[in-house]
């Protein structure tokens, strides 16, 4: 059971994603089942710079004549697709206990954003559609803090931060950023079974958005879990299950939130990933496959995760 730290990258679909429309712009900072990872509470152990390439890619749609608030104004029937490069580097600290382990993170995305959308002018509904290039939020993760209470039993403390770094114009149907500040305090488990060859991971974090200044809109904060139990066949393959849940704890606000009388959505889903190791080192490359339906779904829109990833560890 020595498969290295897997970390979400490479060659990313989400293909058929019903956003959280409790959240600006439709689509969060946060999708069903996509933070949690295999020994994502792993840090370490070996200190120094490690590199990683993320090219991920999304595309999601939302009909039926739902209003979405979008750059300040309100749209239906939405359909967009992002195409996202991200460059990684992580750094491990040196420590001198084998109990504990500390490490820096930094995401940088160059996105291509393109959204088609119908707008509502008096009696008339007018299809629009937008394309924009360019850096997207970057996130950083100044500490994570790695608990190892055994070399099979892992705790991960860290919280991540959205910086308002893209592009953002009001009536802009495919900004490339937020316009707003986001934090995710975040807790990872990872806990192993060898002899068995099983692995349970966790992941519960927080969505909390600041306001967007221009627009004057707070998304509301959401909380969620992602569950995952991955069944390994040898050191290389393995397979398991996903369940999430996505539960807002607070309504939006704002004038256009007023307008929409706010929202406090949740969903869960569940579904299949597979997990191989087509080369552990130099450099490391590994596949990961996850499939993400939902159900149970209040006031957010019901769809699918569908992720395929490449991850390479320089």
């Amino acid at each position: 059971m020595k498969l290295r730290r897997v970390i979400f990258m490479g060659a990313a679909f989400a293909v058929f994603v019903m956003p959280a429309l409790a959240v600006e712009g439709a689509v969060g900072r946060t999708l069903p089942g996509v933070w949690v990872m295999p020994q994502g509470a792993v840090v370490g152990p070996t200190p120094g710079f490690s590199f990683t390439v993320m090219p991920v890619g999304y595309m999601g749609s939302i009909s039926g004549g739902r209003q979405v608030p979008i750059a300040g104004s309100l749209v239906t029937n939405v359909s967009a697709d992002v195409s996202s490069n991200y460059l990684v580097p992580q750094y491990v600290y040196k420590t001198e206990t084998p109990k504990v382990s500390f490490s820096s993170s930094f995401l940088a995305p160059v996105n291509w954003v393109g959204v088609t959308a119908s707008a509502r002018l008096n009696d008339l509904s007018r299809r629009g559609k937008n394309a924009n290039a360019g850096l997207s939020d970057v996130i950083f993760t100044p500490l994570t803090v790695g608990i190892h209470f055994s070399d099979t039993n892992n705790l991960a403390i860290s919280t991540m931060i959205f910086a308002p770094t893209g592009a953002f114009t009001a009536g802009n149907l495919s900004n490339l950023g937020m316009n707003e500040w986001t934090i995710m305090p975040n807790v990872a488990h990872t806990i192993l079974w060898e002899k068995r060859g099983l692995e349970l991971d966790n992941f519960i974090g927080f969505d909390i958005y600041g306001q967007n200044p221009t627009t004057r809109y707070t998304s509301g904060t959401m909380f969620h879990w992602d569950g995952m139990l991955v069944q390994y066949l040898s050191r290389r393959f393995g397979f398991g299950a996903i369940v999430s849940n996505l539960t807002q704890i607070n309504r939006d606000s704002g004038p256009l939130s007023n307008v929409l009388h706010g929202f406090q959505g949740g969903a869960w889903g569940a579904g299949p990933m597979v997990v191989y190791v087509a080369k552990p080192k130099n450099p490391g490359v590994i596949l990961q496959f996850r499939w993400v339906p939902e159900f149970a779904v209040t006031n957010l829109l019901k769809g699918n995760t569908l992720l395929l990833g490449l991850t390479l560890q320089l």
